[in-house]
């Protein structure tokens, strides 16, 4: 399966859909719209609860009075139960989609050849440490992964976002994203002993290491790259890689990402604003093939990139 062309990988899902999964939808129908009325009649509950009793101790603890006041007071608490009522929204969501998951992956997967869908950290803590991608980061909230190979290439795939906390002059914390989006580890057959970093250029570049001077002046515009072997570094990122790299974020439709070569392997960050790999959306109708669609693209696009790359070659990136 694994010398499988990337159509032979659309074909075999599309099958796998119409004889497997679709029917097992419309049995779900009937409890996707069930999850959808008890989403929405909480969250509106909560909503007018939570704004209620706000503008009723706003309204009892003031010594103000007037027309501003009240309408000040009724915006905070709309936006206040706004932002709590749409969090238990999203929580049904997510309980059903995990759901739902937990029995379509395993009849969905096996289109895509090894591959295995996964609730857990696939990428640990440590290994994005030692990457030196997201120095910042304390803590990682991940959501979907997979595990398996495209021609030979070990592939761990797992979206996640990475925080940190700070705390301003009044000791107050505040939570920073330092990363949100898909944390892609390849196994190449490529050989290398040193840690070579790319990152996006930005005006203040900070790197563990001392910057490469590429030949692409065009890749050097836009990304810094630092190393602790200069040679080694030149030796991993080609004229061909380079041009194959900058593609990626076509191919994400994403505006950053990053890399780390390190203990035989490179580690690809993406940035996205999306939620990946979803499926089953409460508002639109499991038999909508659109989603599953988007689903595939986004799985066959992790092959494509190794495509790019070339990195199934013994020889050159």
């Amino acid at each position: 399966m694994q010398d499988k062309s990337i159509n032979e990988f659309r074909m075999n899902f599309a099958k796998v859909y119409h004889s497997k999964i679709l029917p097992i939808l419309k049995d779900y129908e009937k409890e996707r719209k069930k999850a959808l009325r008890n989403a929405v009649l909480v969250s509106v509950l909560t909503f007018l609860c939570v704004a209620g009793v706000i503008i009723f101790f706003m309204s009892s603890d003031s010594d103000y009075d007037g027309v501003v006041f009240y309408s000040y007071s009724s915006i905070f608490a709309a936006v206040f139960a706004g932002v709590i009522a749409y969090s238990i929204y999203k929580y049904f969501q997510k309980r059903f989609e995990r759901k739902l998951k937990g029995l379509l992956m395993p009849l969905l997967m096996p289109a895509f050849g090894d591959f295995v869908w996964d609730c857990s950290n696939v990428i640990g803590f440590q290994e994005l440490k030692i990457s030196k991608l997201f120095p910042n980061f304390e803590e990682m909230k991940s959501d979907d992964a997979f595990v398996g190979s495209y021609k030979n290439v070990p592939i761990r795939i797992l979206e996640t976002s990475l925080t940190y906390e700070t705390r301003d002059s009044e000791g107050r914390r505040q939570t920073h994203v330092e990363f949100k989006g898909v944390l892609i580890a390849l196994d190449i057959p490529k050989k290398f002993t040193g840690h070579t970093i790319v990152k996006r250029r930005s005006l203040i570049n900070t790197a563990p290491y001392s910057e490469v001077k590429l030949e692409d002046p065009d890749f050097s515009k836009k990304f810094y790259v630092s190393s602790n072997d200069q040679v080694e570094s030149r030796y991993l990122l080609t004229t061909a890689f380079m041009e194959r790299y900058k593609n990626i974020q076509k191919a994400f439709n994403s505006d950053n990402i990053c890399c780390s070569f390190i203990n035989n392997s490179l580690l690809l960050g993406v940035s996205v604003n999306k939620d990946l790999f979803s499926l089953g959306s409460l508002v639109t109708p499991l038999t909508d093939t659109k989603q599953f669609t988007v689903f595939m693209n986004e799985i066959i696009s992790i092959f494509e990139l190794i495509e790019d790359l070339k990195l199934y070659q013994n020889t050159g990136l």
